[in-house]
């Protein structure tokens, strides 16, 4: 399989960009990531009122997103996120979460269709 993306948004509340990365520094449940097999990377990004995490994986998506969201860790440091992220989505299906999934590459050279 390949590498795949896909990218969680949400709307911050007023005023708590900076708590709010504060609080990521400080909680971040790295060692908990670690241990879900195929999850490989998350870059959280911010700004005009916008909060992303794009997360990188490689394998079945459907049993990471189960292996993150059953995380007793993971669930502790969503529940830290509340205050800052408006409507912070509780759902465990995929399909009901604000995601968008990776569909085409381009690399420098080529546009393809994103494939894993």
């Amino acid at each position: 399989m390949a590498t795949r993306k896909i990218i969680f948004t949400s709307r911050f509340k007023e005023g708590v960009e900076q708590q709010l990365l504060d609080e990521l520094k400080a909680s971040f449940p790295s060692d908990a990531l670690r241990g879900i097999d195929g999850l490989e990377e998350i870059t959280v990004c911010q700004g005009n009122g916008i909060f992303a995490a794009v997360i990188e994986y490689d394998g079945d998506f459907e049993k990471i997103f189960s292996d993150y969201i059953s995380s007793p860790s993971v669930q502790a440091f969503h529940t830290k996120l509340v205050p800052f992220l408006e409507d912070l989505p509780r759902s465990i299906k995929p399909a009901d979460l604000p995601i968008a999934g990776d569909v085409l590459i381009w690399d420098g050279k080529r546009v393809m269709e994103a494939v894993g």
